[in-house]
């Protein structure tokens, strides 16, 4: 967790960190989201290849938060300080080395001179009305390890920010980088160098956004040296006031040493890819999903390789190979024919190079051309109790059907007298014990095989429990 501010005061504290327990559902590979109300709490991800931090330490004022996929939403936050002094706190995700709490498949240290490549992506989600930025934060150390405090420096990368709050020290210059237009501000703080990099023309997502021209230009303004070591890259939220429904998706990072003598070296091909499994969405598309592979010490996965035959037991070959090089673990088999079973395999691909190839997974698509046998769903439930009269929920709707929902109505009938009392990503209404939240505009339908996690809500019970509704319906249709 960062436990430094970013403005003109500076503040100690202790390192600390809380290991959050992992949720999974046994019929998914997907990893339900966890949500936690603890000031100093971690929550793994992906196996440990990413790590959630809360990170509240200028407040005590509650923050809860829940983690989902690579990333996170706030689902309480209600700060209220100055934005001349420190941020309340940092919710973010990372990946390397922070005080000493690592994750797993670590790319760093890095030696600075050393980096072959740095690469990040993230979308954000911001609600109006807050003072807080939303930024990278990431750490160079004079030495390859530290438990502690960096002391070489900070680099942050603003992409969006609101309100009044600024960098700390003073803007120094202006940079054109990733053909982006950046305010640069550099500043020292007791025992470490702060540059900032704020951009110009606001966005809420980036995509495989090079982070090497960022480090060169610091080196270039004294503010980094080339041989200090690039620890770990954060991504999340400064918040001075507000801050709830602040969220972060899709976060990713992946860095390579290059052969000179301070980097790190991959020196092992990956174990075989888990969780492989394949789900028809028509009469001509399977959609296939898998477990994120651990990278090995030193390693990133750079890639997966997907084969498809129509015979099972089949051995992977070049002759098989449908795509390679793909990054997320997932892949959409398109152009297929009608009832027909087809059987895949993955393998994973580092730069020392390639995984066994996965157990094997298969599906049929549908006999007709329109679509399949229609929608089915299922919804995981997650509850976070607050205090003695409120709690916090998640859910994810799972379409486990053969065809994309849209216009969707999602409905359930509470217990205990619970009510709703706010709600994201849903317009919710609620008579009696029964309630209705009916999707926003600008929510995305639900694909086959596919889910939707954003929802969630604060309410209130009158009672000792809270009770997870028996049964939920979308579109009238029951979810198992």
């Amino acid at each position: 967790m960062r436990l430094v501010p970013k403005t003109q005061s500076v503040i100690s504290h202790p390192a600390i960190a809380l290991a959050a327990c992992c949720m999974f559902f046994q019929a998914s590979i997907t990893v339900r989201a966890q949500s936690t109300c603890s000031p100093s709490a971690t929550v793994s991800i992906n196996g440990g290849q990413y790590i959630y931090q809360q990170n509240e330490w200028n407040s005590n004022a509650e923050q809860c938060a829940t983690v989902s996929g690579v990333g996170f939403t706030l689902t309480t936050a209600n700060f209220d300080l100055p934005t001349n002094g420190a941020p309340a706190t940092y919710p973010s995700v990372y990946r390397g080395c922070h005080w000493g709490n690592c994750t797993s498949s670590n790319p760093f240290p890095i030696e600075e001179s050393n980096i072959a490549s740095a690469s990040t992506s993230v979308s954000i989600t911001q609600p109006s009305g807050y003072n807080n930025d939303a930024a990278y934060d990431i750490w160079f150390n004079q030495t390859s390890t530290t438990s502690g405090q960096p002391n070489g420096t900070e680099v942050m990368i603003w992409i969006n920010h609101q309100g009044s709050p600024q960098p700390f020290g003073s803007q120094t210059a202006t940079a054109t980088i990733d053909g982006a237009t950046w305010q640069v501000w550099t500043g020292r703080q007791s025992s470490w160098n702060i540059i900032s990099y704020v951009r110009e023309t606001p966005v809420t997502s980036v995509s495989n956004l090079n982070l090497v021209p960022f480090f060169s230009d610091a080196v270039s303004r004294g503010s980094l040296e080339s041989s200090w070591w690039l620890i770990d890259v954060e991504y999340g939220f400064e918040i001075w006031t507000g801050g709830q429904g602040l969220a972060v998706s899709n976060f990713s990072v992946s860095a390579a040493a290059g052969s000179g003598g301070g980097g790190s070296t991959c020196s092992q091909a990956p174990s075989a890819p888990s969780g492989l499994t394949g789900t028809a969405a028509s009469s001509s598309v399977i959609n296939l999903s898998w477990t994120a592979d651990v990278a090995p010490a030193n390693c990133t996965i750079t890639g997966y390789n997907v084969y498809r035959s129509t015979t099972s037991g089949f051995t992977p070959s070049s002759s098989n190979l449908i795509a390679s090089g793909v990054t997320a673990n997932s892949y959409s088999d398109s152009g297929l024919s009608a009832g027909t079973t087809y059987y895949y395999v993955v393998e994973a691909v580092d730069a020392a190079g390639t995984s066994p190839p996965s157990s094997q997974a298969s599906a049929t698509t549908s006999t007709s051309g329109g679509g399949g046998s229609g929608f089915a769903c299922h919804v995981v439930y997650t509850i976070s109790p607050q205090n003695s009269s409120a709690f916090g929920a998640a859910i994810t709707i799972d379409n486990t059907g053969t065809v994309a929902i849209s216009g969707w109505k999602l409905t359930w009938t509470f217990a205990n007298g619970q009510t709703v009392s706010q709600l994201w990503n849903g317009a919710e209404s609620q008579s009696g014990a029964n309630v209705t939240v009916t999707n926003l505009s600008y929510n995305a339908s639900i694909p086959a095989g596919g889910s939707y996690s954003s929802l969630g809500f604060n309410g209130t019970w009158n009672g000792t429990t809270n009770s997870v509704p028996s049964s939920f319906a979308v579109n009238g249709t029951t979810c198992k």
